[in-house]
This record gives C-alpha cells, sequence and structure tokens, in this order.
C-alpha cells in the first residue's frame, strides 16, 4: 500500500504541474511573463508588408559605434567592426554610424545569420572599382537608414574581382540576404557593371530620395521588392525594377512614394505578382511599361507610360482604382496566356520590333489634348476594393492562381465574373508557358487612358482569354486604319467580353473592331464607318431631346468606336454623333452593332444605317440606307432569315439566376471556403492550443502510470 501510496501523490503532482504550465501557455504575458521574440518579427497593426524596423527610419544613434571613413582606412569608436586593406568590416549586429569616404574599398556586413545590423549613412561617399561598394555576406537583416539631410554616393567600377564574380556579386549594392533602404537622406549608385542595388532575398525600400544609374538592372531583387514613401530616380541599361525567384514567384508591392524609371528594356519586370496600392509612377521603356509572368493588379495611385512597345503585359491584370495613362507603339494591355510564345522568353514582350531610342518624349500633341475637360462622362458605378491585414512577418502574396480571391482577399483583387458563354474557367497551370494559364482582364474601377498614334496593329485591350469590365472610365484611341482594334479578347479561343458597369470610349479600325458579348447586363453600341473621322474629331452620345450623355474628343483618327455606359438602356432611342454627322439609333439587343461597315470580328447582327449631316442630307460616310442591296455593301449578309429578330425593339437583360455566372459565383465561394478551412489547420498553434494539449497529454500519462502500477500489484 505505501507504494500505491507514493504512486498516487506522484501523480498527484504531475498532475499540479501541468495544470500550472497549461495555465502560464494560456495567461503567461496577463501574468507578467515577457514573450520572447525576434526584434524585427512584429507587425505595424496597418501593414502586412513592413515590419516596425522597415519603418523606422530615425532610430537612437546615441549608443551607435562610430565609423569614420578617411579615404585608405577608417577610424572607429567602438566594438564590432574593424578596418581591413582599405575596407570596413561590421562582424557584430547593432547599431554603427558611418560618414567619410572610401577612395577604392567597401564597406561590408559579415555577422550571424541571425544578426540584424543598422547601418545609419551620414554623409558617405564610397569608391570601388571592383566589387559592390556596400556588400552583405551574411546576417540575418541589414537595415541602411539615410540621415535626414544626407547625401551619400556609392560608385562600382565597370568590371568586378574574380573573387566577387566567384562570389555572385552583381550590384553596386549587394546583399546576400534581407536588405532594408529607410530614412529621409539622399542615396545615389552609379554602378558601371550590372545592377544597382541588388538584393538575393527581400528587398525593402520605405524612405530616402534614391537615384540609380546601372549598366544593367537599377534595382534588382529575388524574393521580393516593396516599396513605400520613398521617392526613387532609375536609369537603366536593361531593366527598371526586377523579382527573379522563378520558383517562388518574386513578387512586387508598392503602396506609395514616387518613382520614375527609365530603362532600355522593360520598365518593371516581374516573375510573381505585382500589387500597386498606391504611389506615382511614370515610366519610359523600349519595351514593356510593365510586365508580370504572373498577374498584376493596379488598386490605386497613378500610372504614366511615356513610352513603351506595350504598355501592360501580364497573365491576369485587375484594376479597381487610380488612374492609369499609356502611350504604347502596340497594345495597352494585354493579357498574354493562351499565347504560343513564352511568357519573359527573349524580349519579354515576345514581338519587341523597335530598339529604344532614349526619346521619353510624350508627342506634342498627345499632351496638349485635355482628358478630363472635354469629356462627359457618366457617374461611376465601380466598386470600392478593400484590403486585410496579415501579421506574418515576411509575408508572401495570395495565390494568384485559378482561384482569385473574393474582395476580400489579403491581395485587394476582386473576383472576376463567371464566363458568360460557358461558365468555365481554366485552371492556373505550373507550366513555364503560356498556353496552359488562366488569362483574363479585369477592370472594376480606376480610369484607363490609352493612346497609340502610330500602331498598325495594335490593340487597346488585348485578352487572349476573357474581358470583364463593371467599373471605372476608360478611353482607348488607336488609328482608323490598318488592323488596329481598341477592344481584342480571345473569341476565337472561347474567351468572352462581358460588361456590367462603368463608361468606355475605345476607338480605333473598323475591320477587327470587337464588340462584347450577349451574356453582358449593361447595353453598348459598336459603331463602324468606311471612312475614318479625323484625329480631333468628337464622338458622341445624345438622348432624342439633344442632351449629351456621353463624349470625348478623340485624338486619334478612327472608323469604329465602342462605347458602353450606364443610362445605355435595351430598347432606348440614341443619336450617335461623330462631328457633324449624326444617326438616330435603337438599341435593339444588348451588344449592337450600327454604322455602314461590318467588322470581320464582330458577332450577332449588323444593324446598317449611315451618318446624316446635322444641316441634312448624307454625309460622306452615310450609306444609302439599311433598304441598300448586298451589291451596295458586299459584306452585308442576307437579312432575310433574320427579320423577325431584327424587328424586335427591345430585349430584356438576361436573367442570371441559375445561369453559368452564377454557378461559376457559388463554386468558387466553395473553394474558397475549402481553403478557408486548409489555411484554418495548416496554420500554427496558439500559446492556448499548446497548453491544453500539454495538460491532455500529461494527464494521460499520469492515467498510463496509475494503470500499470494496480496491474503490478
Amino acid at each position: 500500500m505505501s507504494t500505491h501510496s507514493k504512486l498516487d501523490k506522484i501523480c498527484v503532482a504531475i498532475v499540479i504541474c501541468c495544470l500550472i504550465l497549461t495555465a502560464l501557455f494560456m495567461k503567461g504575458e496577463s501574468l507578467g511573463i515577457k514573450k520572447i521574440v525576434d526584434e524585427d518579427a512584429e507587425q505595424n497593426s496597418d501593414s502586412e508588408y513592413f515590419t516596425a524596423n522597415d519603418l523606422e527610419g530615425n532610430w537612437d544613434a546615441s549608443d551607435a559605434a562610430v565609423i569614420t571613413l578617411t579615404g585608405d582606412g577608417a577610424e572607429i569608436s567602438g566594438n564590432g567592426a574593424y578596418a581591413n586593406d582599405g575596407n570596413v568590416v561590421i562582424t557584430n549586429a547593432g547599431y554603427y554610424v558611418v560618414s567619410g569616404s572610401l577612395t577604392d574599398g567597401y564597406l561590408s556586413v559579415d555577422a550571424y545569420d541571425s544578426s540584424k545590423v543598422f547601418i545609419l549613412l551620414n554623409g558617405v561617399e564610397i569608391n570601388c572599382s571592383d566589387d559592390a561598394c556596400i556588400r552583405v555576406e551574411q546576417a540575418d537583416k541589414v537595415f541602411l537608414t539615410l540621415a535626414e539631410s544626407s547625401q551619400n554616393t556609392l560608385t562600382s567600377g565597370s568590371a568586378y574581382s574574380e573573387q566577387a564574380l566567384k562570389d555572385g556579386t552583381d550590384g553596386a549594392v549587394f546583399a546576400h540576404d534581407d536588405l532594408t533602404i529607410n530614412g529621409s537622406g539622399s542615396l545615389t549608385v552609379n554602378a558601371e557593371y550590372r545592377h544597382g542595388i541588388a538584393a538575393n532575398d527581400d528587398l525593402v525600400i520605405t524612405g530616402g530620395t534614391i537615384t540609380v544609374t546601372a549598366a544593367a538592372d537599377a534595382i534588382h531583387a529575388n524574393d521580393s521588392l516593396r516599396i513605400k514613401e520613398a521617392s526613387i530616380k532609375l536609369d537603366a541599361g536593361d531593366d527598371g525594377m526586377v523579382t527573379s525567384n522563378e520558383e517562388e514567384n518574386g513578387y512586387l508591392y508598392i503602396e506609395s512614394g514616387s518613382l520614375n524609371i527609365k530603362a532600355a528594356d522593360d520598365g518593371i519586370h516581374t516573375t510573381g505578382e505585382i500589387t500597386i496600392a498606391g504611389g506615382d509612377l511614370t515610366v519610359s521603356a523600349g519595351d514593356d511599361g510593365i510586365h508580370s509572368d504572373a498577374s498584376l493588379s493596379f488598386l490605386d495611385g497613378s500610372l504614366l507610360i511615356e513610352e513603351c512597345y506595350e504598355g501592360i503585359e501580364a497573365l491576369i491584370i485587375d484594376v479597381s482604382g487610380g488612374e492609369i495613362t499609356i502611350y504604347p507603339k502596340d497594345d495597352g494591355f494585354n493579357a498574354n496566356g493562351n499565347s504560343d510564345s513564352q511568357i519573359g522568353a527573349g524580349g519579354k514582350g515576345g514581338h519587341r520590333q523597335e530598339a529604344f531610342t532614349g526619346d521619353t518624349t510624350v508627342p506634342s500633341e498627345m499632351k496638349s489634348i485635355d482628358m478630363t475637360g472635354d469629356m462627359q462622362v457618366p457617374p461611376d458605378t465601380g466598386s470600392d476594393m478593400s484590403s486585410a491585414d496579415s501579421t506574418s512577418d515576411m509575408p508572401t502574396p495570395p495565390d494568384m492562381g485559378s482561384d482569385m480571391g473574393s474582395a476580400d482577399s489579403t491581395d485587394g483583387m476582386p473576383t472576376p465574373p463567371a464566363r458568360g458563354s460557358s461558365g468555365e474557367s481554366t485552371d492556373t497551370q505550373s507550366s513555364s508557358t503560356a498556353n496552359d494559364e488562366e488569362t483574363y482582364i479585369n477592370i472594376s474601377g480606376g480610369t484607363i487612358t490609352i493612346i497609340n498614334e502610330t500602331g498598325n496593329d495594335a490593340d487597346g485591350l488585348d485578352s487572349n482569354g476573357d474581358l470583364f469590365i463593371s467599373g471605372g472610365t476608360i478611353y482607348v484611341s488607336l488609328q482608323g486604319s490598318g488592323s488596329n482594334s481598341a477592344v481584342d479578347y480571345g473569341s476565337e479561343s472561347g474567351g468572352v467580353a462581358e460588361i456590367s458597369g462603368g463608361t468606355i470610349i475605345a476607338c480605333g479600325a473598323s475591320s477587327m473592331a470587337e464588340t462584347f458579348d450577349s451574356s453582358s447586363t449593361q447595353a453598348s453600341i459598336l459603331y463602324n464607318t468606311n471612312t475614318a473621322a479625323e484625329a480631333g474629331t468628337t464622338l458622341a452620345v445624345e438622348d432624342t431631346d439633344g442632351n449629351v450623355l456621353l463624349s470625348w474628343e478623340v485624338p486619334c483618327s478612327f472608323s469604329s468606336a465602342l462605347v458602353s455606359f450606364p443610362q445605355l438602356e435595351t430598347g432606348g432611342t440614341y443619336i450617335v454623333a461623330i462631328g457633324d454627322n449624326t444617326e438616330e439609333i435603337t438599341l435593339e439587343e444588348i451588344s449592337g452593332s450600327y454604322g455602314d461597315a461590318q467588322s470581320s470580328m464582330s458577332g450577332g447582327n449588323m444593324h446598317w444605317g449611315g451618318m446624316q449631316h446635322r444641316g441634312g442630307g448624307s454625309s460622306e460616310n452615310s450609306s444609302a440606307g439599311s433598304t441598300d442591296t448586298a451589291a451596295a455593301h458586299p459584306h452585308m449578309p442576307d437579312m432575310s432569315q433574320n427579320s423577325s429578330s431584327d424587328t424586335s425593339t427591345e430585349q430584356a437583360a438576361p436573367d442570371m439566376s441559375g445561369s453559368p455566372m452564377q454557378m461559376q459565383q457559388e463554386q468558387s465561394e466553395e473553394e474558397e471556403h475549402r481553403t478557408d478551412e486548409t489555411q484554418s489547420t495548416a496554420s500554427p498553434l496558439n500559446a492556448g492550443t499548446w497548453g491544453i494539449l500539454v495538460g491532455c497529454t500529461a494527464l494521460l500519462l499520469t492515467g498510463i502510470v496509475i494503470s500499470k502500477s494496480y496491474k503490478k500489484h
């Protein structure tokens, strides 16, 4: 019995200890027990992309080691650094203030892989002929802070040493690990060899005035590039900004600040997602203005692409706010999935034809166009976008594959409407080609202006898959000759173009003009003419009382105009005016085609007509009327079999209940729910859960011990 008594006491003691441990796990912080965490792991409550240290550009330097560069060496006051052979090496975590100059040397960080190193650049000039000026050999994370009102200059030579090349050094500022640049001073980087600022992991820029001139890429990061509240000017011999991780898809996030990019190739090029949530961007590029091998989400801010071959190119282009203006030589938007060329291969646009000339001047006639003063625009019915916060230290943006989250997802991108024609979408695959990738353009807000006065086989909005418009204001102007198509989508491969809100005026050539699908819920007019209107001609839609509902002084000549805005209603009668010529039309279907020329790409019935001069009589563009024979219109189809449908005066908007669109939305909700469940089960266990598990395990072990003890006796 004495043995049983001792066992009982031992078991009771174990249970009590386990209960105490459980309580400490669950309530430790409230009892005053300090939680040990990584000093850079805590996130600001309003940011999922930047840590508190990323945003702290004015830290206390009173206890920092002081390094004064002296041309061929350095004077060091404090611990953690040493000078050697004209170079300075920092070996410990901590805070350092650096000033002065190095004639031919570098500042290096070579610390433990858990070290966080804070360096305040306070008037530094470093020249290094055969290596990076500032290099990070090893650390957990390095913070380069630009002291207030300081001017710092880094210049690297045109050829690096064999040792530097063996190490993979390819930037005037080079980091093997995470690098943050912050503060309020200035930094000028001149890289005669390869890149300006290069980081093998994450690169964060949250302040300062930064100017980079580089032989190759101005800024090159592997895993991610995140920018906030910085003023950045880049001049690149290759791409302006790059993320290059192909295995994990290096992403770019821009929250605010100003960027001016001049690049011989792409202005911005990434292997992963691009999210622009704010800021002012100006880009002049020899190839694509912005290119992503995955997706681009434009939430807010302004983007002016002054010169480029193609404006924005990605598998998925999603615009929900902000202002975008593009002057391309080819396509304005290009959602390039389902194509024969590999994304990002060769010339990244896939068909670059002209070398970068270096002339970033926007044509004077284009600059003189008032893009707002002469426009009468109906109220925007686009949806507002929401964002979500995250608590992870180094967040990976949400998966931008086939299951595009709802408007509440952390990437801020709304789920585009389901295809109205088939109700099916193609899941994103991990293929290196675009053939198996889901691709579409989705516009739900913002203002988009695309003007191409030189293209001959160009598109304004070009999607190799689908095109969805539910809000925003869109202006497209291409020349009215050749095969210029203001709107082009993958109709030949099962793609759809649907509009359910917003305003669009898209003008180009009539030969390849496309209109929206009948599955749309907002009416549209495609008006084609045999003779192109001159550049600067005003296009307007009026009601029968002569009130102007929509107008634009179109910058380029045009022979086709696609218009849609919320006031258009099926069954309504409107006046289409091109300059002084008009035609009164009645919308007999949700997506009607009118005029005296028919596109080879437009579907549905063609409602033949012609312009009349406002003073009476036929205009040069007008036809003899809808009663003309097929001889007068060589491309006119035989309308006799469609007489009953052609004479209908109204077609109601399609009932979407039970439609493929609704079924796809329900399917997306189910997939999102399953994703949430998966994420929930895969998330780390919190302290409370661990406490309960420890308590239950202890009770189970105690029971086993007691059971075995009694069996022995």
